[in-house]
């Protein structure tokens, strides 16, 4: 089984993906990592020197290239933005719902992010909630702590196997 997170930057996609592959005992891939990797850049990087098409191109490439089946993959806030990559995404798409202050409160202590550079985070929110629902297989709030997160999202994986 793939277990796919999705979502805003900032909604906990990276932490609840490491928390969650260690609870469920399966491989992790952040998929902006792998991206990173493969192009010996960071994201920074690849949005200032190539654009944000190249980026998304190598996004849906990365997608393609993922290894195994019992794995967690914490994919990029754009990854929706591509229709494509929902076809490629053949596991469980979880859609962590996260309220904008609270991401906005989680970026402060961050980097800032190549696209927030350019657009304000409600912008982003508004260009993509639609189609993180149409991705998404299940929606999850993230706005508590992280472990009740991950807690939820066990419960759901268990009661969807016993079905």
């Amino acid at each position: 089984m793939r277990i796919y997170l999705i979502g805003m930057p900032g909604s906990g996609k990276s932490t609840v993906g490491r928390k969650l592959a260690k609870a469920l005992d399966m491989a992790y891939i952040d998929l902006d990592g792998m991206i990173e990797k493969d192009a010996l850049m960071f994201v920074e990087s690849i949005f200032e020197t190539l654009g944000e098409k190249k980026f998304r191109e190598l996004e849906t490439k990365a997608l393609k290239e993922i290894e195994g089946e019992s794995v967690v993959i914490s994919c990029g806030g754009g990854v929706v933005t591509v229709k494509e990559n929902k076809i490629l995404m053949n596991g469980i798409k979880i859609y962590l719902d996260t309220d904008l202050d609270v991401i906005s409160n989680r970026l402060s202590n961050d980097y800032e992010r190549p696209l927030l550079k350019q657009k304000s985070l409600e912008q982003i929110f508004d260009e993509r909630y639609l189609k993180y629902q149409d991705f998404a297989d299940v929606i999850v709030s993230n706005n508590v702590d992280v472990d009740e997160t991950v807690k939820v999202i066990m419960n759901y994986l268990t009661k969807g196997v016993q079905k």
